[in-house]
């Protein structure tokens, strides 16, 4: 299961990872993850060829230093699953004064 796979990947860069969001007493740092889209491709004969699932991935640290480094070893446990395309962004959450890496990712299984 790609979710299953994504979350001991996660799991081996941070200990505290959470589906979609964290628990309010959360030490940091932190990892949460969700699924954005989740779709199959099929041949014209209707055989299953490739499943993609689109994940966001989201770092919450309270130096901007340690999130880029987990940013950078998270992107390298997720290329190791089959990532397709990767991105990330840089952020501030200013009520929680927290740095957030926001990683948008691809896996793809046949």
């Amino acid at each position: 299961m790609i979710e299953k796979d994504l979350f001991s990947a996660l799991k081996n860069v941070c200990d505290r990872v959470y589906p979609m969001m964290m628990p309010d007493d959360a030490a940091y740092p932190a990892i949460t993850y969700q699924v954005v889209f989740d779709g199959t491709n099929q041949a014209t004969n209707g055989n299953f060829m490739s499943r993609n699932v689109r994940f966001q991935v989201d770092i919450y640290s309270k130096s901007y230093r340690e999130s880029k480094t987990l940013k950078d070893e998270v992107i390298a446990s997720v290329i190791e699953l089959g990532g397709g395309s990767i991105s990330a962004q840089d952020l501030y959450e200013d009520e929680l004064e927290l740095y957030r890496q926001l990683i948008d990712l691809t896996i793809k299984r046949s």
